[in-house]
């Protein structure tokens, strides 16, 4: 049996706590000992305070040697280098994981397609990388030996490993990078707009995929069961094509290698035409303020800021009654409101039972037909793959592309902006 105590300084953060402890029981682990601790930050030498953090040595101390292997601590947070080597020092023998190095393992389960695994090599390495400095550093100082009983060699052989390996997941990220703009580039020649379904993990993003396109994807308690973007085809009241896309489920407090590890895959979003916010209403208030603070957070690192966005109160279903659920919907419209300067428009649904999914497809119908504004321009043949905009070529004549671009109303203004600053000619709009 895997065993595994967790070690926190957010003690009065119940829902990061319970989190913490669902996202190792993915992993098979089960949770023996919670060592708990309210500080504004870790400290910086062992995490814990003194005191908290000699009560854990005390603790893995008497734990019999053999024992001792079989558990892993499991901290909530991003280990600093240093951190890591002074809780190695006092405890021999246990087994060392953090908040990323957990999610990263869970991506790793899930992780199906080439591009999903080699953005979670990627982030393990950069995860890695100040460790292992850290370790050559402090062993020049004579106070460690080897990398993990390794020789002065071995060590310095696996950094120059990892940052040739970072180089190398990096020019083929690139690669890959460069073919998902090329499909991008070809649906924007089409005219073909795509909505992106984001929110926290576990919050329903495949279960209302599955509910919108009628296809069947893997859904599962299991957190991150969606690493790399799929699209379909959705067909709106008005006869529309639109593609949908399922993403991968965002998290709070995850460090910037990770979301740069991803950038591939969550460039997705910043692209789409509409995003449509899922958000588990069956939640505590607390609960779901503080993931939608981590959904946000990891918005606004990739960059999207202001696009046309829709919001589905997802688990219906699960409210125990109409004033609760009215209750919170209204505080949360409130919140929303003053955190996101572009909803259009809040839905009611359980995307499991299909309740609320046809008032979900009329307002994604509204806003392709009432919102959308079209703009004809000829724009130069060599600036065309840089106008990130969906548009439908009509024509090509003397090294100019004659194209109508669709935009949202309230986008038009941005959007002739980035036409005149690629040399377009404006011819209507």
């Amino acid at each position: 049996m895997k065993k595994a105590v967790i070690v926190t300084v957010n003690g009065k953060n119940k829902g990061r706590i319970k989190e913490l402890i669902a996202l190792s029981e993915t992993l098979g682990y089960t949770i023996v000992k919670i060592f708990s601790q309210n500080r504004e930050k870790p400290d910086p030498r062992f995490f814990l305070g003194k005191g908290k953090f000699m009560e854990l040595v005390e603790y893995i101390e008497n734990i019999q040697d053999k024992e001792r292997e079989d558990i892993t601590l499991i901290f909530d947070g991003s280990l600093r280098p240093v951190q890591f080597f002074n809780i190695y020092r006092s405890l021999r023998n246990v087994n060392i994981l953090d908040r990323v190095q957990l999610i990263l393992e869970i991506f790793d389960e899930h992780a199906g397609t080439k591009e999903a695994k080699l953005q979670i090599e990627l982030a393990k390495l950069k995860h890695i990388k100040p460790i292992v400095k850290e370790w050559i550093r402090q062993r020049k100082l004579g106070e460690l030996p080897g990398f993990l009983g390794s020789g002065r060699y071995d060590i310095d052989a696996y950094y120059l490993m990892i940052k040739r390996r970072i180089a190398k997941i990096t020019g083929d990220l690139e690669k890959l990078r460069k073919l998902r703009e090329k499909l991008r580039k070809s649906r924007r020649k089409a005219g073909i707009n795509t909505i992106a379904i984001v929110g926290y993990t576990s919050a329903g993003k495949t279960s209302l995929f599955n509910a919108l396109t009628g296809v069947r994807r893997k859904i599962g308690k299991e957190p991150f069961t969606t690493l790399s973007p799929k699209h379909r085809a959705l067909y709106l009241d008005n006869k529309v094509k639109v593609l949908v896309m399922d993403t991968v489920g965002f998290i709070d407090y995850v460090p910037v290698e990770i979301v740069e590890a991803f950038y591939s895959t969550l460039e997705e979003i910043v692209e789409a035409s509409l995003v449509i916010l899922i958000i588990d209403i069956s939640e505590s208030l607390e609960e779901i303020c503080r993931k939608i603070n981590g959904v946000f957070e990891t918005l606004e690192k990739v960059g999207v800021t202001g696009k046309p966005m829709i919001v589905a109160f997802n688990k219906i279903d699960l409210v125990e009654n109409l004033n609760e659920l009215s209750g919170k919907t209204e505080f949360l419209k409130n919140m929303l409101s003053k955190q996101y300067d572009n909803i259009i428009a809040y839905v009611n649904i359980s995307a499991k039972k299909k309740i609320g999914i046809d008032e979900l497809m009329r307002k994604i119908s509204e806003a392709f037909t009432k919102e959308l504004v079209k703009i004809v321009a000829k724009i130069p043949e060599n600036k065309l793959g840089d106008i990130m905009l969906p548009l439908r070529i009509v024509e090509k004549h003397n090294g100019y592309y004659t194209c109508e671009v669709h935009v949202f109303r309230e986008n038009i203004d941005s959007a002739l902006k980035k036409l005149r600053s690629n040399n377009a000619k404006l011819i209507s709009y």
